[in-house]
């Protein structure tokens, strides 16, 4: 399996990989997996706003791609969230807090992904942007709670999670793992306060709309109350916030800012920088994970920094990349250890596939 941009030619042989669900439309998919592709279904595909999709060929044979939590469970939280979405607009104009109902939905799908994370296996993960910018902010929450989760999991694992007296301790993992999806899920529920054009402004933000946006954290925290635990509200609140403390909205710094709002901090800039915006478009996995690389110690928690370079590849296994002598390929497999060095696979003019191992790639490494 490989992710393919619908914005270039697919292969004749080419079939769907995933089912592909449009974020916010509940029921049946838009096409399921194994539909041989067409040009009316890629026409179809790209009116719906769905920019790339994972797509099954000779070339991808046998390539194992993973994401973060199943498609299954990415659309039970989508559907959650764009239900609490709704009710939390509902409630702003009321004056009431988030229903029950949507409270619930929530939890139980932060429930779900943390069970189901917490028993998934190491491996690299590929985190793809498949929709347009009119749907960044239903996906972008779903992908980084699911990747946020992962790093939660990984960290606890290895580093301890940190109580409230500042002691490590590695025990009731998965509880924690539930609050911080929960939060997670939660932590831009404050945007549906900045208004629509200065979310969707395509040009830099003024002066004054900055002030609007820099709001939405403590705003969001605000608008939970006590309905949740302050290790959910934290995460609402401080995943603005920056190690240097350099950050917003109380220019907390070092840990200062609790433990999940780190984690979360790391997996909301990451996902923000990799998909399509109205304003640009998005940064190739190798410059994103650069971008994390760059700001650690200074923008991100080191321990968070060193436990996601273990989660995200610079190129993941089904990704396209180019080769320093031109050719296209496709990563197959990396090592963690080797991550500028992926396994590639090549198709040639006639047909038959190479693969070559340790790549020398296009691109320079990384710092």
């Amino acid at each position: 399996m490989r992710l393919v941009s619908l914005s270039s030619p697919l292969p004749p042989d080419a079939v769907l990989g995933h089912d592909v669900h449009i974020p916010g439309v509940d029921g049946p998919p838009l096409l399921r997996r194994g539909v041989k592709l067409t040009d009316k279904y890629v026409a179809a595909m790209r009116a719906k706003g769905v920019v790339s999709i994972y797509i099954e060929d000779a070339l991808s044979e046998g390539v194992e791609v993973h994401g973060a939590i199943t498609p299954e469970t990415q659309q039970k939280a989508i559907s959650a969230v764009n239900n609490a979405l709704t009710d939390a607009s509902q409630a702003l104009a009321s004056g009431r807090g988030l229903s029950p109902k949507a409270l619930e939905e929530l939890q139980d799908v932060a429930q779900l992904i943390a069970l189901e994370v917490h028993g998934a296996p190491d491996v690299a993960l590929h985190l793809a942007d498949m929709m347009g910018a009119d749907k960044y902010l239903l996906q972008h929450v779903v992908d980084v709670t699911a990747l946020g989760t992962v790093l939660a999991a990984r960290l606890f694992r290895q580093f301890g999670w940190i109580d409230h007296t500042g002691e490590r301790r590695r025990d009731r993992v998965d509880p924690r793992l539930a609050k911080i999806a929960l939060g997670l899920l939660l932590h831009d529920i404050g945007k549906l306060t900045v208004p629509d054009e200065i979310l969707q402004k395509k040009g830099p933000l003024t002066d004054e709309e900055w002030v609007l946006m820099k709001r939405h954290p403590a705003i969001g925290a605000d608008m939970l109350g006590d309905q949740v635990s302050y290790l959910i509200r934290a995460v609402v609140k401080q995943h603005h916030e920056r190690w240097d403390g350099s950050g917003y909205p109380d220019g907390l710094a070092g840990d200062e800012i609790h433990q999940f709002a780190r984690i979360a901090a790391v997996a909301d800039v990451y996902d923000a920088v990799t998909s399509e915006r109205v304003y640009r478009p998005p940064m190739k996995p190798h410059e994103g994970v650069a971008l994390i690389a760059q700001g650690e110690g200074t923008d991100f928690d080191p321990e968070v920094v060193s436990i996601f370079s273990r989660v995200v590849m610079p190129f993941p296994p089904g990704s396209e990349v180019e080769l320093a002598d031109g050719r296209m390929g496709l990563v197959v497999d990396v090592d963690p250890r080797a991550p500028y060095e992926p396994t590639v696979r090549v198709q040639h003019a006639n047909g038959s596939i190479e693969e070559i191992p340790r790549a020398l790639l296009a691109v320079p490494v990384a710092v």
